[in-house]
């Protein structure tokens, strides 16, 4: 066990398993780990709980664990909360002790953003956990390199459970997914993480069947660890994956009843894909969302096209390789999807070229194979 210091921070919000698993695992390797929750990320867009409540979330989940303390530096200090001021902070309290920061792997894909790194770099050293979806590879090492850190991988993997995650798992009535028994409790005692329960009334209002429901969840649940791959908002694409079905029983016609308009466009539309088109435009004009790439990513997710903006690509691909999908060959989809969103969203539109065949193939479909293919 090292004697060396272990800083792992974060929003906390809320705690989850993989938090807690990850501590276990720092707490096995270290003699001292400081947990330093802050008072709101500078990536993070979402609404969340009081510090008070994830303080609180934060002592259930480290009960017990010898050697793990809960520091609240940031929660203390005026300020916005920035990672170099905290390793400066505890390099000055424990000077002479060497100085890790704990970051799981999807971190490293967004490091050159945060402020001041030269100073985080003298600061500490980086131990990355491998999280799932997020290999760590030799082109993110050598950016973590070339920002000046020296970092150590750990010994151990990580698990899933975002803070996008859970809000979702809440949504479907399923917190344990995610959380902790205490810590779920909570959540339900003090109503936390409720952003999107509104989908379950609209779930209902557009005609959802229970299968289409447990689909839509899956994608989203799939959809959310794509996103943050690709530095897509992990909230605004919750949006769009969780809807993304939200016309699939709602003929054109039903539609234009409650008050949608479309253009011509539809008509040429073959039925099994029609219900992208009227989800967006449902979206639009009946459910007052007005963020365009999220209606345009429900608006292509059956069909593709070429030239898809990164919301487009996770929504797409989320859809066509949601765990719940058990087609032949979906697991090489998946595979390739571990490699590159690019890849995976190749490989899916030569799968649909493949099973329904050119001819009969809907036109977007085709030009989007041809122009990944092209780019390839």
């Amino acid at each position: 066990m090292s004697d060396d210091i272990v800083i792992y921070g974060g929003t906390f919000d809320p705690p989850t398993k993989a938090h807690a698993m990850l501590l276990s695992g720092l707490a096995e390797r270290f003699k001292e780990v400081y947990v330093v929750p802050c008072k709101i990320s500078p990536f993070k867009t979402e609404a969340g709980a009081s510090a008070a409540d994830r303080l609180q979330m934060l002592r259930y989940i480290t009960d017990g664990m010898a050697g793990v303390h809960i520091d609240t530096f940031e929660l203390d200090r005026e300020g916005r909360d920035y990672t170099y001021i905290t390793l400066q902070h505890f390099s000055e309290e424990f000077s002479g002790k060497k100085l890790y920061l704990c970051m799981g792997s999807e971190m490293l894909i967004e490091l050159e953003r945060w402020k001041r790194t030269d100073l985080m770099a003298k600061a500490a050293t980086l131990y990355i956990v491998p999280r799932p979806h997020f290999p760590i590879t030799e082109e993110l090492l050598g950016k973590a390199s070339s920002l000046g850190f020296s970092y150590k991988v750990a010994d151990f993997d990580g698990e899933e459970g975002s803070s996008s995650e859970v809000r979702i798992s809440v949504a479907m009535g399923r917190p344990e997914m995610f959380l902790t028994d205490k810590v779920a409790e909570y959540v339900k005692a003090h109503g936390l993480y409720g952003e999107y329960c509104y989908v379950r009334d609209l779930y209902k209002r557009f005609g959802m069947k229970q299968s289409r429901i447990e689909h839509s969840f899956s994608t989203a649940l799939c959809g959310v660890a794509l996103a943050k791959r690709v530095c897509v908002d992990p909230h605004r694409a919750a949006t769009a994956l969780l809807l993304h079905d939200i016309g699939k029983y709602v003929t054109k016609e039903d539609a234009e009843k409650m008050g949608v308009r479309f253009d011509g466009r539809i008509d040429g539309m073959p039925l099994p894909i029609r219900h992208a088109e009227i989800g967006a435009e449902i979206m639009r004009q009946l459910l007052g969302i007005k963020d365009e790439e999220v209606i345009e990513a429900v608006r292509w997710h059956t069909t593709g096209k070429p030239n898809m903006t990164p919301m487009e690509k996770v929504v797409y691909l989320a859809d066509y390789i949601e765990p719940l999908r058990d087609f032949p060959g979906v697991d090489k989809l998946r595979k390739a999807t571990e490699k590159s969103i690019d890849e995976g969203l190749l490989a899916a539109l030569e799968n649909s070229v493949k099973h329904v065949g050119k001819d009969e193939l809907y036109p977007a479909t085709l030009q989007a194979y041809e122009y990944y293919k092209e780019k390839k």
